[in-house]
Formats: C-alpha cells, structure tokens, sequence
C-alpha cells in the first residue's frame, strides 16, 4: 500500500482532476506539520507546477498556517481567471511582497529588520480560494494546511515605490465585487502586521528544510476575510496608498 503521503496526494489530485470533493483524507490525513507540508509538496509536482511563492498567517495567539503557491497561479493585475461553469470560488484581499534575495538557514533567527531588508517589492492582492473538500471548515488545520489551504491563485497588483513609507497594518482596504463594496475597513490583517507572519515564515521553513528565495512572492493573510461568490463579474481588491489588484472571472 502507498504511504499516507502519497495517498493523500492521490485523493487531492483526483479532485484537482475533476473528481468530486472529499470530505477528507480519512487515514491518510496528516498527523504533523511536516508531513502536510509533504502532501502539498508532492500535489505540486503531481500537477507539473514549482514553487513561485507562498501563504501564511501567523495570528497571535492562534494556529500558524503556510502553504507552497504554484508559480503558474501568481498572476498580474488585471487579468482574466476562468472559472468553470456552477463553481464557486472565495475571495481574500490581502498585501503582499516579494523577496530580492534569500533567506537561508541559520543558526540564529531572522530579525525583522534583516526579513524586510530582504524584501524587494510590496504591493496589493486578491487571493483566489477553493478547497478540495466538500465542507472546508470542517476539517481539521493539518488537513487543511494539506490542500494548502484551499488556495486556488494569487493576483498580483502593481510594485509601490513608497510602500516602506506606508503604515502597512492600518491602511484602509476595500473589497467589490461588480463594482458592489463587500468588505472595506481599515486593517483586518489576521497579526495584526502583516510583516508579523512573513517574519515568522522566514524563520520556520528553515524547520522543515525549506527557505525563501529571492523572486519569491509571499502573501499574509487576508484582511478582508473570506468572502464566497458564484463567480462571474470583477473583484477589485485596493488598500489606499498601495493600489489594486484586479481580476474578471470568465
């Protein structure tokens, strides 16, 4: 019999394939943070795709969660996403960075300086969610973190030159959908800082034999929540002082 990784990876792909969705991996789903990070890993190569980037949230005082984003997936703004017909997707506007150069293991941890020093770009977007399983929300963290955590793509909206400048936890961020608001408030970001979880990203793929390299692009949560549509007009995610990523679904 397959090892539970591979199994797991097996079921997910059926879906991905056009199966319908699982209500979960049964006795293949993961009993440690590793060997989720191996399910997704091994789902990655099982569609042909490499690393182009990642998600993570590191809330306070709540479960942290990562997930290897498929660089064919991470998109610029504005662009066409195609949706097939009765799907629904959900819908995150989130900020996000790109590194221009490495952060490799060490000894001694990452400060926060040494992680934004490292970043080359920030800018806004819209994360694109769809699970594998039938009722997402009830499965457990570990399983999910499998399926990488329903992400489905990222896109990416313009670099902003003053973006250092900016006061990145307390911008103002709104959410439309057909040019109907759904989400606008000022922060929401899951740590508070968004640099909060992308410091603690950089400190903990090194735990798992993995790190961040330079290109990579690396979103922090949603601050907009997680809003589920029947996908068929233009989202419109903007944080004022650092743009807009936009995308219609076709």
């Amino acid at each position: 019999m397959p090892d539970p990784v591979t199994r797991a990876a097996g079921k997910l792909l059926a879906v991905r394939a056009g199966a319908p969705r699982i209500p979960d991996l049964g006795d293949a789903a993961p009993d440690e943070e590793a060997q989720a990070w191996a399910i997704q890993r091994a789902v990655l190569a099982g569609i042909g795709g490499t690393v182009g980037g990642w998600k993570c949230a590191a809330p306070p005082g709540k479960p942290t969660s990562g997930a290897m984003l498929d660089a064919r997936g991470i998109r610029p703004s504005p662009c066409e996403w195609p949706v097939p017909p009765g799907e629904r997707i959900g819908l995150e506007t989130e900020i996000a960075f790109r590194l221009g150069r490495d952060l490799p293991p060490r000894a001694a941890p990452y400060a926060r300086e040494e992680v934004l020093d490292a970043v080359a770009a920030c800018f806004p977007a819209v994360e694109l969610v769809a699970s594998r399983y039938a009722d997402p929300a009830a499965v457990p963290p570990l399983t999910a973190m499998a399926d990488s955590v329903a992400h489905a793509g990222l896109v990416i909206g313009a670099e902003v030159p003053n973006w250092r400048e900016l006061d990145l936890p307390n911008l103002r961020v709104r959410q439309s959908y057909g040019g109907e608001v759904q989400v606008e408030r000022v922060g929401g970001n899951p740590a508070g800082d968004p640099v909060i979880s992308l410091v603690w990203l950089a400190n903990h793929l090194p735990t798992l034999g993995m790190h961040l390299r330079a290109g990579e692009v690396v979103t922090t949560g949603s601050c907009t929540g997680l809003t589920w549509v029947a996908p068929s007009r233009c989202v419109l995610g903007q944080f004022e002082g650092l743009g807009a990523a936009e995308v219609t679904f076709a």
